[in-house]
């Protein structure tokens, strides 16, 4: 079985933009004494203010494929969430949304911060509100399932990216910030299939994606927030039963997109399974796989007609 796999070499490429944020949204502060939230300043010197991050490398919102690459732009109403990593505490988590405002390649966003001088700033797209509870207090979650198989639909719900930025300076209302540098946390892949027979196409109507032959993908990680966005890595949910599955109802597609965890290296490569289902049958086959975070892969993979 041959894979034709291409990527792009700059990741899942950056969007340098401009992100306000601005004290007309809500914010959060959960704490064992207040789960409503806390607008007044603190005793740590935390308040809500205006912080306008300058400067900002982030990728995309929406997606678009041009020459085996993906590029795209904000949309207005698109939302990120914002996480105070300097205030965090067992008992508190400062956080909260943050709205883009148009539809461009560079946007601002606005939204509400409580922070102080020199606070580590961590921010999250799609907007997720952190766990406030438990044992997964404070971690950000990921669900790859449900998935349509369009770029559409990953952009708005499975382009799960995590940068980290820092507040400069703050007056009684406002403040500035810089921020670093924004990682991709999935893989991006897009997926066509040739009966091995007969070297045709095969119009898919239901995707399974399985790490074993009888067995699931796992659907749901975890994401502890770091100052460190080198060190951030998805927590993979590996207690797994069902298989990753797209279904295209009683439509067809020639091509499928899908998000998926990074797995595997170039010296020890993961296996996944396929099985794609059409009113003419179903077909198998699998393929020995290595995605990395934040790349665009695409591949034609060949299945066998059961």
């Amino acid at each position: 079985m041959k894979i034709k796999t291409s990527y792009c070499l700059k990741g899942l490429a950056c969007i340098f933009g401009l992100i306000l944020w601005s004290s007309t949204q809500t914010a959060c502060s959960s704490s064992d004494d207040d789960e409503t939230g806390n607008t007044e300043q603190r005793n740590d010197g935390r308040q809500l203010r205006r912080l306008v991050f300058s400067d900002v490398s982030i990728t995309r919102a929406t997606l678009e494929e041009k020459a085996k690459t993906l590029s795209g732009k904000w949309t207005a109403g698109d939302q990120a969430t914002y996480f105070n990593l300097s205030s965090y505490t067992p008992s508190n988590i400062d956080f909260g949304n943050l709205t883009a405002s148009s539809s461009e390649a560079t946007s601002a966003f606005t939204g509400s911060v409580i922070c102080d001088k020199d606070d580590i700033i961590a921010l999250w797209y799609p907007a997720n509100s952190p766990t406030t509870t438990g044992s997964d207090r404070g971690k950000f979650s990921i669900d790859l399932s449900g998935q349509k198989g369009t770029l559409s639909d990953i952009a708005t719900k499975y382009h799960f990216v995590y940068g980290i930025g820092q507040v400069t300076s703050v007056n009684e209302e406002t403040a500035n910030a810089t921020i670093s540098s924004m990682k991709s946390l999935l893989a991006v892949w897009k997926l066509s299939f040739i009966d091995k027979e007969i070297e045709a196409i095969i119009p898919v109507k239901t995707l399974s994606i399985n790490y074993y032959d009888a067995g699931g993908y796992p659907l749901t990680g975890k994401i502890t927030p770091s100052g460190n966005i080198e060190s951030v890595t998805i927590d993979v949910n590996m207690s797994f039963e069902n298989p990753l599955t797209i279904d295209f109802g009683e439509e067809t597609s020639n091509e499928v997109y899908v998000a998926l965890f990074p797995c595997g290296t170039k010296e020890e490569k993961e296996k996944l399974h396929f099985t794609v289902t059409n009113d003419a049958g179903t077909y198998t086959g699998t393929a020995n796989v290595a995605l990395a975070a934040g790349k665009f892969y695409t591949t034609s993979l060949k299945l066998t007609k059961q």
